[in-house]
């Protein structure tokens, strides 16, 4: 009799989550906007440390070329600012100071970004970093002037010299375009 009462009771939960989870509402709002696309970027780039007042902080432009997913060959060019850790402990973090910018071959579009990421150089070999980066789109030219979205940058840097080198980095993430259907 007691495995009888605990099959009916095991048959009505069942029954009463099966009721609960088919009544729940689900919107259109739940799921990617239909104008979200997944961005994957490839780049080249050089970089320069570019020293200010403060010895624990460099400016640090990028420029290369890119391919990006949703707009071919682009150009690219950053401004950020790297502040250098003052304390055990403190990574090495890198700033925009504006925001990055990809702009397509033709020049028809840009896509805009801000950074915000750290960086650790390799122990094997310290003229190599590794930095890693969050991304958020804000806007841009063209197709992509209302464009926003986040993502993620890889970066593998390699110094040539005491203030500059060479670097490549891949990007994933999703934006967002109300104004075009990517």
């Amino acid at each position: 009799m007691k495995k009888l009462n605990l099959l009916r009771a095991l048959a009505l939960t069942l029954t009463c989550a099966a009721l609960a989870i088919s009544r729940s509402r689900v919107g259109a709002d739940d799921g990617p906007p239909v104008n979200a696309a997944a961005i994957r970027v490839t780049t080249g780039n050089t970089f320069a440390l570019v020293p200010t007042s403060d010895p624990n902080v460099f400016g640090h432009p990028v420029d290369g070329v890119a391919q990006v997913s949703l707009m071919g060959n682009c150009h690219f060019h950053g401004e950020a600012t790297i502040y250098l850790p003052t304390s055990a402990g403190q990574p090495i973090r890198i700033l925009s100071s504006s925001p990055w910018t990809l702009t397509s071959s033709d020049g028809a579009n840009s896509l805009k970004f801000d950074t915000e990421g750290t960086a650790t150089f390799d122990p094997a070999n310290p003229l190599f970093a590794n930095l890693t980066y969050k991304v958020t789109f804000v806007g841009g030219t063209g197709r992509f002037a209302q464009a926003r979205g986040s993502g993620t940058m890889e970066v593998t840097a390699e110094f040539t010299s005491a203030l500059g080198g060479l670097a490549n980095w891949t990007m994933k993430g999703v934006v967002i375009n109300p104004a075009s259907d990517n």
